[in-house]
């Protein structure tokens, strides 16, 4: 026990001198979310597993009611200009970074082409600053409907006394290696005291295959895609994952999930997951009725 608790010391200790040396060298100060909220302290975040398709149907009237956070490319479904999200979240750098695969550079290509042609409303487009100079932003601008809000996506770790107060600056968020994990630290930071969370099933482990040739390929199936959609995963560096490092990317999503759910506390905010199906252990799991 006590092994533990000198081993836990020495790395919130390590991970808070880290998050500090990450924060002066990638962070933005002074970013304001807080205008970008709404007098309506109730909102929703629409993630894209195949629940979602559920989702949609059956809790309709819940979901318009309240304003609405989409993300990735939810924009390439129909569904995008029936929900009319007030907000849209970016997180992953293969958006705005001009070496990713060609298959994500047409998908970009074609959700750039969607934002621009199908935003006939007033809509938040939150990305990193890391962006700021990419393709991606200064072409989505020509549509005057769509405002660019900038955030740092800078990953804090350690101490929670430390670390909250710096999320609540602005500074930087749990590790966002899943789209929703900024979406939800978004919709806390911009104000919203109750988000609730639709069609995030979250069930990748289920969906791993090793073929006899040592392939990692996991299906990439979303609430608009009629069948599977299976490919190997790819590092920034192009490099194939391994199966350690998809559990590991895993592993880092689903702890951060608990990170969010003790800074909403935090903020006095309460987030809730009202998703048909899905893994997520860490928020409170409600059914809309």
């Amino acid at each position: 026990m006590e092994l533990q608790k000198i081993t836990n010391f020495f790395s919130n200790l390590l991970q808070t001198k880290f998050s500090i040396i990450k924060i002066i060298i990638l962070s933005k100060w002074f970013v304001d979310l807080r205008k970008h909220g709404s007098e309506q302290l109730e909102c929703v975040i629409l993630g894209n597993g195949p629940c979602l398709n559920n989702d949609l149907k059956t809790q309709s009237v819940f979901i318009n009611e309240r304003k609405k956070f989409c993300v990735n490319f939810f924009a390439l479904s129909a569904e995008y200009t029936k929900v009319k999200p007030e907000y849209y979240i970016l997180a992953a750098p293969e958006f705005w970074l001009k070496s990713t695969t060609e298959h994500f550079k047409q998908q970009r290509d074609i959700l750039t082409q969607s934002f621009i042609a199908n935003t006939k409303w007033q809509m938040k487009l939150f990305i990193p600053l890391a962006a700021k100079n990419s393709k991606l932003c200064s072409s989505v601008i020509s549509n005057k409907n769509i405002e660019i809000v900038y955030y740092n996506n800078t990953p804090i770790e350690g101490w929670t006394s430390f670390i909250n107060p710096l999320f609540k600056a602005n500074l930087g968020m749990p590790r966002p290696h899943n789209v929703l994990i900024p979406a939800i630290f978004l919709a806390i930071n911009t104000g919203y005291k109750r988000i609730v969370i639709f069609g995030a099933d979250h069930s990748w482990h289920e969906e791993i295959k090793v073929d006899d040739s040592n392939n990692v390929t996991v299906n990439h199936e979303h609430f608009y895609e009629k069948q599977e959609y299976r490919l190997p995963m790819y590092k920034l560096d192009g490099k194939k994952y391994f199966l350690h490092d998809i559990f590991r990317k895993l592993h880092f999503a689903f702890k951060g999930y608990f990170v969010l759910n003790n800074y909403a506390g935090y903020m006095n905010a309460r987030i809730q997951n009202a998703s048909s199906r899905s893994y997520i252990d860490a928020f409170e799991k409600i059914r809309i009725i």
